[in-house]
């Protein structure tokens, strides 16, 4: 996808999510236990400005800037919405292939606009289950949500925590658009294919109920589960 959907998604979910918000910042989120909706936009306020950060300095190293701890009460929603704001005008102005510091493979600005549109879906949908209706998620975006975690995410994770995965095979099918994973876990090495092929479980469905199981916010009444259901769970339960 081109920088600019990544962008314009992250401005998108934002605003989503600052609208849910309103109103409900005590509320619980499932997703996150010990977390309610004011602590999901302290973090995103502080991830937007540790990115800020990076990019708008091109940071090949560490960065040494602390950032600031998000305030209490109903100011955290400013907080948020200026740390969204400065990091929707610097990831708008700067080339994807630019290098900076990542966590992951690719060490470059493209990491942080697609990660950044990504991390502010997963949170919007907590936040909007948190406070009323979700919203589906565009599919193709939510089909790339789900290459990410699978490709970018769920390694670093399994890596840095020194586990590996699930006993047996997961695969899912996107059934609106394009979109197929295979997820296996061969020498405690996770295995992701992008053919058709069986597993020991599958899900089928729409790419943003796909998403959300991906990311392990529930299995919507949209996707069907067939096999071992509970090795489907246990892929999903793997999701940070």
């Amino acid at each position: 996808m081109e920088a600019g959907i990544y962008v314009d998604a992250l401005e998108r979910e934002a605003g989503r999510l600052v609208a849910a918000a309103s109103g409900g910042l005590g509320r619980p989120i499932a997703a996150c236990p010990g977390w309610v909706v004011a602590d999901v936009l302290g973090h995103l306020g502080r991830v937007y400005r540790s990115v800020t950060d990076i990019v708008s300095n091109r940071l090949v190293d560490q960065p040494t800037t602390r950032v600031p701890k998000p305030p209490s009460g109903d100011e955290v929603v400013e907080f948020l919405t200026t740390g969204l704001a400065d990091l929707v005008e610097v990831l708008r102005s700067t080339p994807p292939d630019v290098p900076v510091i990542t966590w992951g493979a690719v060490g470059n600005v493209g990491f942080y606009q697609r990660r950044m549109a990504h991390e502010t879906s997963v949170h919007r949908l907590d936040v909007q289950a948190a406070c009323g209706a979700v919203d589906s998620f565009d599919g193709d975006l939510a089909a790339d949500g789900v290459s990410e975690l699978y490709e970018v995410v769920l390694p670093f994770g399994l890596s840095r925590a020194g586990k590996g995965g699930p006993t047996g095979s997961l695969h899912l099918h996107r059934t609106d658009g394009p979109g197929e994973w295979t997820l296996e876990m061969v020498d405690d090495v996770l295995q992701v294919s992008s053919a058709h092929g069986k597993a020991t479980a599958a899900v089928r469905g729409p790419g943003s109920d796909l998403f959300a199981f991906a990311w392990n916010r529930g299995c919507s009444e949209a996707l069907e589960v067939f096999g071992d259901p509970t090795v489907a769970q246990a892929w999903a339960e793997l999701a940070p």
